[in-house]
């Protein structure tokens, strides 16, 4: 499954249904983790610019593992 591709993602929960998808999409994110910065959970997503490291929920996604590390570390994540 490439959870980079919306029309596979579409098939998938045309198939499957919401529910299931979300489990399996939950599954994915959290299968796709590279590392814990501050609070932040770093993964990789395919994006149209190529692969990126997002941090977190931050809206945030840098060219460079090392990029992304230093923005999380320079905003760490507030405890709720």
């Amino acid at each position: 499954m490439n959870w980079d591709d919306p029309a596979e993602r579409a098939a998938l929960a045309e198939r499957v249904g919401p529910t299931e998808y979300n489990r399996l999409f939950s599954e994915h994110l959290d299968a796709s983790i590279v590392e814990w910065v501050a609070g932040h959970a770093i993964r990789p997503v395919g994006s149209r610019f190529g692969r990126l490291f997002t941090v977190g929920n931050t809206g945030y996604a840098f060219r460079l593992l090392t990029e992304a590390q230093d923005y999380a570390r320079n905003h760490p994540k507030e405890e709720q």
